[in-house]
Formats: structure tokens, C-alpha cells, sequence
């Protein structure tokens, strides 16, 4: 049975416990949701959202995670359950921690795949006429020649950063529609597409967390972003690779699809640019849509959801820790 992400953005909605099932009305207490706990690995809730006692008791016992955000996307707090096996892993991860070529190979690879993927997209925009990103190609490829000779990880966040700015230069002329994109902002983001990015990017976020929980190993403990107290850092590594091909493929889409448009955002003082809750549901649909769908994952030969490839990626991440023998190798995306 499918492993899912359930999405709650209906304010006021009651999560329930009703034998086996988990059911959620809204505040009208219409049913929008009746589905087995079997089928949940994940439940996302945004704003005002209730989980009654009983039905709390069934999703830790089950071990399925429970993320609460604000209404417009920001993080606010996670319930999850002990995972009973991981006592072993996590001594061995924490040995790694102290092997600086290891954490170094890995950060490496990672930088390396994202940039990839990011090329690869490029490319394909450039050769079916659809941009002029040729100076953005030449930028990242040899931002990706500088990864090999990266003394630390720093120098890699710099090599990423040059990379991801000259990849959004090549997004920005994607865009079909005048929506006040220039460059990747935040905290807070300063534009729609900003806005969405941001949002989505909390939502894979979260679903990467809750696989590397799922396995064992500590969230916390990095290898390309800094350890930092109350920051998941692992997960921040692991996402990356699913970035474009998760969250700005969705947006870039929706955009161009004239899906949302500048009247449905709004800006606040201090918040930036917010969306309405039309364009946070519809995100949340497609984002959703997205992990569900299915593409080909090499390491099994064959294809699957993408939100079981962030599993097993997890799962390899987890082994390499183990095992000097398995490297972690991310995924690289060619359309």
C-alpha cells in the first residue's frame, strides 16, 4: 500500500478517530476525509486544525507524523513517535560526524546533483528554443568544476550558491507571466513566486524529515549545511536534490498556466508577500500531485512515486552511514 501525505487546510477542519479510520470534518461538519490509518504516513495541518485525543493516540501508536504550520506555510511545531531501532544507527552517524572526507564526499555529492539536475533543465529549455540560457549553462557547469577541488563545506555552499543564482536567472526568463519575479528571496519573500517557492519548499521539507525519522537516523546531524540547534540540517541536505523537480516545476507550471495571478497575493508589512487560501489549496494539490506521480528510479530500475524515491534515498543515505563500502549518490533529474 502506498505510502501518503495527508493535507489539512480547511480551517477549523476536526481530525477523528471512528474505528480503523481516520475522519476529518469541516467546521460545518461536513466530512472531507474518511480514509484507513494504514494508508497515512503523514499528516500536514495548516492553521486552525483540530486532532481530538483518541485520534492522536492511534497516529503516534501508528507512528505517523504530524506536522502543524501556520496558515500561510511556516513551521510551527511536529508531533512523532520514538523510533524503537534507532539506538545503533544513530552511534554509528555519530561517528561520522567526526570523519571529516566523509562528510565531505558526501556534502560534495549533493552539491554536485542538485547543480546537475538544475543543468539538465537548462539545457533542455535552451535546445527546444524556449530561453536564451546559454551564459546560465556556462555559469553552473563551472560551478560544478569547482566542486571536485572544495576544501570544506563552506566553499561548497558558496560553489551552490553561485549555481542556484544563475539557475533562477534562467527560471526567471521562464516565467510567461509578469509576476515580479527577479531573483530568489525570503524570509520574508518579497514576490508571488517567492511566496510559493517558500511554501513548497516547507512542504518537502517536512516530507524528507518525517523519511529520515522513518529510518533512523538524526535529522540534526549534517553534512553539507551547518549543524545548528533547532534546525533538522539533514533534512535541509537531502531535499535538495528533489528541489526543482518537487517544487519549482509546480510553480513555474502554475504560473505559466496563468493558475494563479497577482491579485491573489497580498502584501504585508512584515510578512512579505502572502497568498490567499485559494492559491495555498491549489499549491498544496499539485505539490501533492507531484509526490505521487511517478518517474523512473534507477537504483531499482524501474519507476515509482517520488515520495517513496525520497524514502529510499533515505534509506541509501542510512546504509552509507553504516557501510564504507555504499555511497550516497542523489538522484539527478533529466526533464
Amino acid at each position: 500500500m502506498e505510502v501518503g501525505t495527508l493535507y489539512v487546510t480547511s480551517q477549523g477542519a476536526k481530525l477523528t478517530k471512528v474505528g480503523e479510520r481516520l475522519v476529518i470534518r469541516d467546521k460545518d461538519n461536513k466530512v472531507l476525509h474518511d480514509i484507513p490509518f494504514f494508508r497515512v504516513r503523514q499528516i500536514v495541518c495548516f492553521g486552525s486544525v483540530e486532532i481530538t485525543s483518541q485520534a492522536i493516540f492511534q497516529i503516534m501508536r501508528r507512528t505517523i507524523d504530524v506536522v502543524y504550520l501556520t496558515k500561510s506555510g511556516r513551521f510551527k511545531c511536529r508531533l512523532s513517535n520514538l523510533n524503537e531501532s534507532m539506538v545503533q544507527i544513530r552511534t554509528a552517524q555519530y561517528r561520522r560526524v567526526d570523519d571529516r572526507e566523509f562528510r565531505l564526499k558526501v556534502a560534495k555529492t549533493i552539491v554536485q546533483g542538485k547543480l546537475l539536475t538544475y543543468k539538465n533543465w537548462m539545457m533542455l529549455k535552451h535546445r527546444r528554443g524556449v530561453i536564451d540560457a546559454g551564459s546560465e549553462i556556462l555559469s553552473v557547469s563551472e560551478a560544478i568544476n569547482l566542486i571536485e577541488i572544495a576544501t570544506d563545506a563552506d566553499e561548497l555552499m558558496g560553489i551552490e550558491g553561485l549555481g542556484s543564482r544563475n539557475y533562477f536567472d534562467a527560471f526567471r526568463k521562464s516565467l510567461k507571466q509578469e509576476i515580479g519575479f527577479f531573483d530568489r528571496n525570503r524570509r520574508p519573500p518579497k514576490d508571488p513566486v517567492n511566496a510559493m517557492l517558500s511554501f513548497g519548499y516547507t512542504l518537502l521539507l517536512n516530507k524528507v524529515l518525517a523519511s529520515i525519522e522513518q529510518v533512523g537516523v538524526d535529522p540534526f546531524m549534517a553534512n553539507l549545511h551547518a549543524n545548528q540547534n533547532n534546525r533538522p540540517s539533514l533534512a535541509l541536505d537531502l531535499m535538495e536534490e528533489f528541489r526543482h523537480f518537487v517544487v519549482d516545476a509546480v510553480v513555474l507550471r502554475m504560473v505559466n498556466l496563468a493558475q494563479v495571478r497577482p491579485e491573489d497575493f497580498v502584501m504585508s508589512a512584515n510578512k512579505g508577500v502572502r497568498m490567499n487560501e485559494r492559491v495555498i489549496a491549489l499549491l498544496v494539490k499539485e505539490i501533492q500531485n507531484r509526490l505521487t506521480s511517478t518517474s523512473y528510479y534507477a537504483r531499482d530500475n524501474k519507476k515509482m512515486q517520488l515520495q517513496e524515491q525520497i524514502l529510499r534515498q533515505s534509506y541509501l543515505y542510512r546504509d552509507a552511514v553504516k557501510s564504507d563500502e555504499i555511497s550516497y549518490n542523489p538522484l539527478v533529474f533529466n526533464k
